[in-house]
Formats: structure tokens, C-alpha cells, sequence
């Protein structure tokens, strides 16, 4: 039952674990634009560090 493609200890292929790995980064991209962008707001919108 040992299949070849699959990566030991996920059981995933190499293709499947880059795609799991793509979707993460774009997903922390997107964390920290959001992220950069409430801190932008705060920074205009309040006395923060002002």
C-alpha cells in the first residue's frame, strides 16, 4: 500500500503540499495588507504616536 508520489509524514504529494504552501503565503500576503492597512487608519484617524 506505500505509494510512491506521497511525501512522508503528510501523506500528500509534492504537488498537493505546493499547493497547500501557495495558498498559505498568498493567505499571510493578504493577512498582513489588512494588517498594514488598520495600522495605516489608526495612525490617521487617532493620536497614535502622535
Amino acid at each position: 500500500m506505500s505509494d510512491k508520489d506521497k511525501v512522508w509524514p503528510t501523506g500528500l504529494t509534492e504537488g498537493e503540499s505546493e499547493e497547500i504552501h501557495r495558498h498559505l503565503i498568498q493567505g499571510a500576503q493578504i493577512f498582513g495588507m489588512i494588517a498594514a492597512l488598520a495600522h495605516l487608519l489608526a495612525y490617521l484617524y487617532s493620536p497614535w504616536l502622535k
